[in-house]
């Protein structure tokens, strides 16, 4: 073929360039913002490290880092608030606001202490509005909850492994609301501000609906605290 391509040769690089583009700019879509934050932050996408700052746009596809005695606060595009601790991470997997997506939320916490209150697409469809915790999966309904994730190392294997907690606070609204904490060996409902679940480890159920202990919840909320009074104060998204 003397070197050049064929038209169908050159028809399927086309198509082929085309979808790449297409998948690049679907793990760009904007999700949010950072409203606050308080020491460092950062974004990794493979070998790269992207600092953040306040005002800083969020995408998804993001995994996104807290610094050790750092805060991170972020306002999503239908006003989902969701806080990180100090040394956290999480990755935003999903954001759409069709009405036709399959989810239309959907985060996972890796480690460290976090805080999310439902928008808009968790009160429209809260079916579709997931966090994952490493060891299981918060549905909510309307609601406004406080967790960690906790990475234990183990040191002859050099296997982590995980253990999460987590806890219905009292809607600001007012409203009822409700969280389902499962995973494949079982699945509660916490319906009672200040109360909640513990997972273990990867191979257990979530624990019987109990009231957290208060330094639980005091440790759990001392470490957003600061980013979720100060966040509040910032400007709305544009």
């Amino acid at each position: 073929m003397n070197g050049k391509l064929t038209g169908y040769g050159a028809g399927a690089l086309i198509a082929l360039a085309l979808y790449s583009i297409s998948c690049v700019a679907l793990a760009q879509d904007p999700a949010g913002k950072i409203t606050y934050l308080d020491g460092k932050a950062w974004v990794e996408k493979g070998m790269a490290r992207n600092p953040l700052k306040t005002g800083s746009i969020v995408y998804t596809g993001d995994q996104i880092h807290s610094g050790a005695d750092s805060n991170v606060y972020m306002r999503f595009l239908d006003k989902t608030f969701f806080a990180l601790g100090p040394d956290a991470k999480m990755t935003i997997d999903g954001y759409d606001e069709r009405e036709e997506a399959e989810t239309s939320f959907a985060a996972s916490v890796l480690k460290g202490a976090f805080r999310f209150v439902s928008g808009l697409l968790g009160r429209k469809a809260p079916q579709k509005f997931k966090v994952q915790v490493t060891v299981g999966t918060i549905g909510i309904r309307g609601t406004n909850v406080a967790g960690e994730v906790f990475e234990r190392q183990e040191t002859d294997s050099g296997v982590v492994e995980a253990s999460a907690s987590v806890m219905l606070l009292e809607d600001e609204d007012g409203r009822d609301t409700a969280i389902e904490v499962s995973n494949q060996y079982g699945s509660v409902v916490v319906e009672e501000p200040g109360y909640g679940t513990e997972i273990p480890d990867e191979h257990s159920p979530p624990s019987p609906v109990r009231r957290m202990q208060i330094r639980t919840v005091n440790n759990l909320l001392r470490a957003i605290r600061n980013a979720t009074r100060s966040a509040t104060q910032r400007r709305q998204l544009p």
